[in-house]
């Protein structure tokens, strides 16, 4: 299938969704459910589902844009919701790991086309991992104790993990029935 041109309001729409998910996981990361997870971890793996589903329709470098306008555009409400460390930490952390997740999208998916699974879960176990210790090395390392660090990158890892998988069923649905079905996402 020929990739399509995303259009404006595909582009707005995708933007605002990132941008939601960016502020509100950066909020959201300041408050620990336990010693292992923040709440955090449960929001921002959506950001990766709306990328893997972007990448299977429309052109690599379209993805990276709208990546890069949502970092972009979460930064500044960011700043006012969640310490500078925190802000600082979230954008570049979602700059690096997003951008991977997208590029290895597209080479397993040119390796392995037939493997849909593949490239959403793996894209997104390897760039959540990137993110997960970028974002709490930067956010906490200076603050708390190297031991509660990892125990945090461990445990919300292992959620963003999981939540990773559970997602690849909305992944299909999304990205690879209903748009064969529907048109979705024009």
């Amino acid at each position: 299938m020929s990739k399509k041109t995303m259009s404006f309001s595909v582009i707005l729409v995708s933007v605002v969704i990132f941008t939601s998910l960016i502020v509100a996981s950066n909020y959201l990361v300041q408050f620990p459910v336990n010693d292992f997870f923040t709440y955090g971890a449960i929001t921002y793996p959506f950001t990766f589902l709306l990328a893997d589903i972007l990448a299977e329709r429309y052109h690599r470098d379209e993805v990276l844009k709208v990546v890069r306008i949502g970092i972009f555009c979460a930064f500044i409400p960011s700043m006012f919701l969640a310490e500078f460390r925190i802000a600082l930490a979230s954008v570049s952390a979602f700059f690096f790991s997003q951008q991977a997740d997208v590029y290895i999208f597209y080479w397993l998916k040119s390796k392995f086309p037939r493997l849909w699974w593949l490239r959403s879960a793996g894209s997104t176990a390897f760039s959540q991992f990137v993110d997960t210790m970028i974002f709490f090395h930067i956010a906490f390392l200076f603050v708390m104790p190297w031991q509660n660090v990892l125990m945090l990158v461990f445990g919300d890892y292992l959620i963003k993990f999981c939540l990773g998988l559970l997602n690849t069923p909305f992944f299909y649905l999304f990205a690879i029935r209903l748009q064969k079905f529907l048109g979705v996402f024009r």
